[in-house]
């Protein structure tokens, strides 16, 4: 028997969505290099400032914060019923995460879901796990984001500053029930299957807190850079918020991979009040490769350090 045919608004939607994937990403490509070539001079400048240990201390933090999510995904998992050992979530975690440079913002999710799988995990579980653990990390990012430029981003924030109110509504996303209104709702839009079921408010409150954490690290590994490069050190609270904030526009932005282009236009306007163009074109280049970096480094180790290992999965205490 022959395969059923695709329906033809079904064929056109993904040819509009790959169309307008490859056009953001052209877009942000254009933008980037001519904003590069208008200040290269100054970029060069900027470089003549950077030293080492300032870079080094960056891939530490960002090591540390991308390692959080191992946790946080883990706790998820055991809440909806299935117990992985820690290096085995930290194999499926760390590997899947190599899926976010994909264009299309589910390479991710079926990443994890297919390697969880061997592990005895059911596809659906942990699909639910890895959407919860984003949701929850634009939660983390966003309330972060405004909580520390609301003390110390005036200077970036002007009279703009009430927009951080919109990041309250958020926090809701904190209750089971609401998380799984969000997946329905998503699921509508989108037209996919956004498998979210109820998790108890104590997983989504440790998960969150682990994510929480992980900013905290990576506004860190931001403040070194923009400390090195910048030639002056500015507020912590002042990087940590900036780069909590574009990291949480940068995962909305889901058919950009890995956020490329979203999260850079919102650093390069909060960096412009407080270093030069130059500098900030550096800073913002320099935190896209120690990010990257980082991701495949701990993608590799993960690697290695499960290769030929049994899976086996933890029985509930």
């Amino acid at each position: 028997m022959g395969t059923a045919p695709v329906a033809e608004p079904e064929v056109r939607r993904a040819g509009r969505g790959r169309w307008i994937r490859i056009g953001f990403l052209v877009l942000v490509v254009v933008f980037a290099v001519v904003w590069v070539w208008q200040n290269r001079h100054q970029a060069g400048a900027a470089w003549s400032r950077v030293r080492p240990w300032p870079v080094v201390g960056a891939f530490v933090a960002s090591a540390l914060s991308a390692w959080t999510a191992v946790p946080a995904w883990r706790d998820l998992l055991v809440g909806l019923g299935s117990r992985l050992r820690l290096r085995d979530a930290q194999r499926i975690f760390l590997m899947g995460q190599l899926g976010k440079y994909i264009p299309g913002g589910v390479w991710t999710v079926v990443a994890q879901a297919s390697m969880a799988r061997e592990f005895k995990v059911p596809r659906t579980r942990s699909a639910t796990a890895s959407l919860m653990c984003i949701l929850l990390a634009v939660v983390a990012s966003a309330g972060l984001g405004a909580l520390c430029l609301g003390v110390a981003g005036h200077q970036v924030l002007g009279r703009y500053g009430w927009w951080l109110l919109v990041v309250v509504p958020l926090v809701a996303l904190l209750h089971p029930g609401v998380l799984v209104w969000a997946g329905t709702v998503a699921e509508r839009v989108t037209k996919r299957n956004v498998p979210l079921e109820r998790i108890p408010e104590r997983t989504l409150l440790a998960a969150a807190g682990w994510l929480l954490v992980g900013q905290v690290f990576n506004g860190l590994a931001f403040f070194l850079l923009v400390g090195s490069i910048g030639g002056h050190w500015i507020n912590p609270l002042l990087s940590i918020g900036l780069f909590s904030l574009a990291s949480a526009f940068g995962l909305l932005v889901i058919f950009a991979p890995a956020g490329a282009g979203a999260r850079e236009i919102i650093l390069a306007f909060g960096l412009a009040s407080v270093t030069d163009p130059g500098s900030a074109v550096l800073i913002v280049l320099m935190s896209r490769v120690v990010l990257t970096i980082v991701d495949l480094v701990l993608a590799g180790s993960a690697a290695v350090i499960g290769r030929g290992r049994r899976p086996a999965v933890d029985r509930p205490d």
